[in-house]
């Protein structure tokens, strides 16, 4: 025992840099530099209990501040023991959580000579590894804006004005209420296998949304698409994670993000460019072959580190995933969105139909709550990491950032087409200024965090100047010229290119590898459920403020014809001498829809102010896995 106290004391005495420094709670013991089978160290109940009382909580930033007494409490005679086998699941998940206690002797000794000889795939590899990443998140980012342009036009095939949130909602509606689950997935299972699974089931996805007969299908075949998005991006962030050092994971992740970008300038064109020319169906077909080109390239080139789950059977594994927490969380979603959508359009808010949802949404969060802290780190959504200040400040502005740029994505295109009576590829030539200054914003910041270091200036800023676009687009008039549309989506999206990537990149920051899928999958769903409450509530507003201002300023014509119409035929039903009124209402019931972006951006800036003052520089976090 002595012997170990001393070796304590002297890497004790070591100079660190922030994140570096032994982690006193990793339980995972790297055997060589080569990415030998990572092996998890078996710690008795006790031990276990030592790291959850207090010590974990900041023991990669804080080592210098752990104890002897706290480090040695366990005598000799305990030592032995700790290869022994666990015998349940529960005692399993905390061994390979953060709140495990490093014990031993040789390992303690080489954990920091380990962590400095990580390798990470480099030139050609990396290269076309990151090729694969961009073009899955490139599938999956393209599927999300191509149907904008698209929907004006899908509503007047399928006489489905009323099913337009549900288009874009159904598909977030899934991809929100799995991502917690695969970021567990990802924890037990292979990266790898998952990641190409989760592309398969995409790709299904859009096969049924291809060929779609009515609006029913297609609303099932995005919400199966979904279900395969679901896992892309996390699991993306997470090979970076394990493919890519800290210091220079902000351009990665800068890459990844740009293909949201990207993919909003090439969606609406294309979209609008296929509808117009082509078929509508053709805005889903068109992600087959960037899917097949993305799973060959990831197939080939991502070799995740090895690991193995000592002691966990694979229906332990499986257990560990919660699916009824996954079940729970869907059924609330389910039930709150069919409230934002039918409440004062469909059913008056009084209707029973729209307080069922909401008391049932009520009661199955209050279960899903109950239900995860029961299951404390083995959870869907553990506590112990959602409570960090940066990830909780992270994921909410992530979440309110996310509801206003799905407001503006998925209604511009309605301004456009219906009140300034372009095409739908119009429409997407139209929204380039908005989605081009993404790009470019988020590029510039993942730069700027890369040399600077910090990247809560960034988050603060990017709020303040999303909040001030989104006033600006507000004003937006049937009479409005070009230099007042297109100067307000520059300034709206250039606030929301630079913050819309740093919410992943402080949650890798802050938490150990260990903990990093979960916390990317965490966060990525929080952004998800943001873009699903966000267009069922601008639909439910923009239904309202139609039905309120076409008597207001057409009293001659029926709303119900404007709904049937569609945005692309209002031209054609609508008189001539009642044209001008009916754009009017039209455009101020779009107006109604982008308050809500102008109210959670500037939440979203207060958000922000919360998260810690930390730095990409000097941290190292090693590329291990469950």
């Amino acid at each position: 025992m002595s012997d170990l106290s001393d070796r304590h004391a002297e890497q004790a005495e070591k100079p660190t840099t922030a994140g570096t420094a032994l982690t006193p709670n990793l339980s995972l013991e790297q055997t060589d530099e080569k990415h030998n089978p990572t092996t998890l160290k078996h710690v008795p109940e006790s031990h276990a209990a030592v790291g959850e009382s207090g010590l974990p909580e900041k023991a990669e930033t804080e080592i210098a501040a752990v104890k002897e007494p706290a480090t040695h409490q366990h005598d000799s005679e305990k030592l032995p023991n700790l290869g022994e086998e666990n015998t349940s699941a529960a005692t399993s998940a905390a061994i390979v959580e953060k709140s495990s206690v490093v014990e031993g002797n040789e390992e303690l000794s080489n954990e920091e000579e380990d962590q400095d000889n990580v390798t990470y795939p480099g030139g050609l590899q990396l290269g076309l590894l990151t090729f694969g990443l961009c073009m899955a998140t490139f599938t999956v980012a393209l599927d999300n804006t191509i149907i904008a342009t698209a929907i004006p036009k899908i509503t007047t095939v399928f006489n489905s004005l009323d099913d337009v949130g549900w288009y874009g909602s159904s598909y977030l509606l899934t991809t929100t209420a799995l991502q917690p689950s695969f970021g567990r997935i990802y924890t037990y299972f292979d990266v790898k296998w998952t990641y190409l699974l989760a592309l398969v089931i995409f790709e299904l996805g859009s096969i049924i949304c291809a060929a779609a007969k009515n609006s029913v299908m297609l609303i099932v075949g995005r919400a199966v698409a979904g279900a395969g998005a679901s896992a892309l991006f996390s699991g993306g962030m997470t090979i970076v994670g394990f493919s890519v050092p800290l210091i220079k994971r902000p351009l990665y992740i800068a890459t990844l993000s740009s293909m949201f970008g990207i993919s909003s300038v090439v969606g609406p064109l294309l979209g609008g460019a296929l509808t117009d020319k082509a078929s509508w169906r053709w805005c889903f077909w068109i992600n087959l072959p960037f899917g097949a080109v993305a799973i060959g390239a990831v197939a080939a080139f991502f070799k995740p580190p090895p690991r193995k789950l000592s002691g966990m059977t694979v229906k332990q594994r499986i257990l560990e995933i919660d699916l009824l927490g996954a079940l729970f969380l869907m059924g609330a979603i389910i039930s709150l969105l069919l409230a934002l959508q039918w409440g004062g359009s469909t059913y008056p808010w009084h209707s029973s139909k729209v307080w069922g949802c909401l008391l049932g949404f009520g009661l199955l969060i209050i279960i899903f709550i109950i239900q995860q802290f029961r299951r404390g780190d083995r959870a869907t959504i553990p506590p112990r990491i959602f409570r960090q200040r940066t990830v909780l400040s992270c994921c909410l502005f992530s979440c309110f950032l996310s509801m206003g740029m799905y407001t503006h994505i998925y209604y511009l295109p309605f301004y456009f087409q219906a009140v300034k009576g372009t095409t739908a590829e119009g429409s997407g030539i139209r929204t380039i200024p908005y989605l081009g200054s993404v790009i470019v914003s988020s590029i510039l910041a993942g730069a700027g965090i890369t040399i600077l270091g910090f990247y809560k200036p960034f988050m603060i800023t990017a709020g303040a100047i999303f909040t001030v676009g989104a006033g600006l687009i507000y004003t937006l008039q049937v009479t409005s010229n070009v230099g007042r549309w297109v100067g307000y989506q520059l300034i709206c999206g250039f606030g929301a290119g630079i913050g819309v990537q740093i919410p992943f990149i402080a949650v890798q920051v802050v938490l150990n590898a260990k903990d990093m899928p979960t916390g990317n999958a965490i966060a990525i769903f929080f952004n998800s459920l943001g873009g699903a409450i966000s267009i069922s509530i601008a639909q439910n507003v923009f239904s309202n403020g139609l039905v309120k201002y076409i008597p207001q300023y057409a009293p001659d014509v029926n709303p119900g014809i404007v709904y049937a119409a569609g945005a692309t035929h209002l031209r054609e039903v609508i008189p001539k001498e009642s044209l001008a009124a009916v754009l009017k209402a039209y455009c101020l019931a779009l107006d109604q829809s982008f308050v809500l972006a102008i109210a959670v951006g500037g939440i979203a800036t207060g958000c922000a102010c919360f998260v810690e003052w930390k730095s990409v520089k000097g941290k190292k976090i090693v590329a291990t896995a469950a």
